[in-house]
Formats: structure tokens, sequence, C-alpha cells
């Protein structure tokens, strides 16, 4: 796994060396939108290929969901103790009121079918798996090598954007607060969840709930460390977490106050539900949200290689 940190270590020194590029990066999100699909596709291969753990997707697909269940609740109710309350809060309340809508409806936004795009190249993945004929070896897993390709990719990605550092010296220290309470709030979810459930393990509980809604490097980092059984899991939870989030952003709103979308969304906050978020909250969440995305999908490779591995 350090192998995996060190290809995203070097493209972060890349994207910083290749600032001030635009037409590179045009193309860098459209190449990058379809290696996670490959990856995905390749992964759903890998599963369909092997008849046992195909059988158990569905008990599989229930352990992700309330995975991710777990994660948004303990991050919703961490985020509402530590950015909600009276004084703490990271937005100024003129803000919130005058920031945008705030009033709990949600029309369909951009992007909005992405996870479901996303899951179908892993849904194709499976029955591809299942019918064609064992493949002859070969002296690498695909799926490895491209996920190297894919942590390069989102290394450059990260070192050419100088925006989190920009927001930090803008709004101020507090906005750290949001992905620190999700960071909380997930792993406090996920863990209690495991100890409820004895067919969860804590550790990889934990490392599921740690991929943040990060679904495509979260489960392919856990399939390395601890098998594909947990790769699906890790999979079908975090597309669960960013699929609740889309649906449910208003309600969210309403229940447990302005921050909880961008709670629930964790990773996903800097780009796909991003405008649920905004359309629900207000705008003045736009930038808090923005930021804890950026932070958490940094965090991710991270925090799954620690608690897997320590």
């Amino acid at each position: 796994m350090l192998s995996l940190l060190l290809a995203m270590i070097a493209g972060m020194a890349a994207g910083f060396v290749l600032r001030g590029r635009p037409r590179l990066f045009s193309i860098l999100d459209p190449v990058t939108t379809w290696i996670v699909r490959l990856l995905l596709f390749l992964l759903g291969f890998g599963i369909g290929s092997d008849r046992v753990l195909l059988a158990q997707l569905p008990v599989l697909g229930v352990k992700g969901f309330v995975l991710a269940v777990a994660a948004i609740i303990g991050s919703v109710l961490a985020a509402r103790l530590m950015v909600g309350r009276p004084g703490m809060s990271i937005v100024p309340v003129r803000a919130i009121s005058a920031g945008g809508s705030g009033s709990g409806r949600w029309k369909t936004v951009p992007g909005s079918l992405i996870p479901f795009i996303t899951a179908a190249a892993f849904m194709l993945g499976l029955p591809a798996g299942a019918l064609i004929p064992g493949l002859p070896e070969i002296p690498f897993d695909p799926a490895s090598a491209v996920l190297y390709l894919l942590m390069f990719l989102v290394g450059i990605g990260a070192g050419a954007d100088p925006s989190a550092f920009t927001m930090v010296k803008k709004h101020g220290i507090r906005l750290v607060l949001l992905p620190l309470a999700i960071v909380i709030g997930t792993l406090s979810g996920t863990l209690v969840t495991a100890l409820l459930w004895p067919s969860l393990t804590i550790r990889e509980s934990m490392a599921v709930g740690a991929g943040f809604g990060y679904y495509s490097l979260s489960s392919l980092m856990i399939r390395e460390l601890s098998g594909s059984d947990w790769a699906a899991v890790a999979l079908l939870s975090n597309i669960s977490r960013e699929i609740l989030t889309l649906l449910f952003a208003p309600l969210l709103v309403k229940t447990a106050g302005p921050a909880a979308p961008a709670a629930a969304g964790g990773a996903t906050s800097m780009d796909t539900t991003l405008a649920a978020t905004v359309q629900s909250a207000g705008r003045a969440w736009a930038v808090p949200a923005l930021f804890s995305g950026v932070v958490l999908t940094l965090l991710t490779p991270f925090m799954i290689t620690l608690i897997l591995t320590i």
C-alpha cells in the first residue's frame, strides 16, 4: 500500500508543477471518469468469476447499506454537535438565510445520475465475469495496475488545485470542523455497528466507512488489503451513501440542520452531492461543503491504509 500512496504523492507533485495548464486538466477529468468505470467493471468481473463470492452478494449488499446508514447517522450527529451549535457554526446565520433557498426543496441536479452510471459499470462486470470462461494467466493484476494509474491521476488533480488553501485562508480554521466531525462520526457509527453485528469485523467496517463515499478508490484499496468480499461491501456501501445523500438532502436539513447534507455526503460533497447541498441548505454552505469534500478525498487512502495495517 505504500507504493499506492507514493503514486498519489507523485501525482500531487506533478499536478503542482503543471498548474496553469487548463487544457491538460480539461482532459484529465473525463479520462479519470472512464478509468474509474473500468476499475469498477474489473472489480465486478472479479466478483462475478468467483461463484462463492457471487452467491454472497445480496448479503454483502445488506452489510454495505447498513454501514452506509450508520456512517451517515454518525456524521450528521457529529456535525450537529460540532458545527451546528450556536456560536460554533462555520457559516453565519445571516449568510444562511441570504445564501439560498434553504427550503428543503431539491430539484434534479447536474451529475445526480453519476453514481447510478458508475454502479452500472460494476453491475455489467458481474455477468461478464460469470459468463466468460477463465482467462489465461497474466503476470500482473489488471485492476491493481489501473489502480496505480488512478492514484496518480487523483494526485495530479489534488496537486493542481489550490482551492483548499485559498478557502482556509479566506474562511478561517473553523472550516476544519466539518471534515473533522465527519471523520469522527463516520468511524464512530461504523464501529458501533460492527460491535452490534457479530458478522462485521471492526477494522474492515471502519475501513469501509473511511471511504467517506469515495467508492471507486476505497473499494479497490480494500480489495488489495482485505479481499474481494470486503471490496464489494465498500463499493456498495459508499455508493449507497452518495445516493442516500442525493435523495434525502432536504429531509436532512429539516431534521438535523444545514450542515447535515455535507456531513452525509462526505467526500462526494466536493462534486456529485454539492449541488444537492446548496439547493437544500443554501449557497452559503457551498464553500464549507467543497472544502470538506477535498479534505476527505485526500484523507481516504491514508485512513484506509492506517485502519487496515495497524
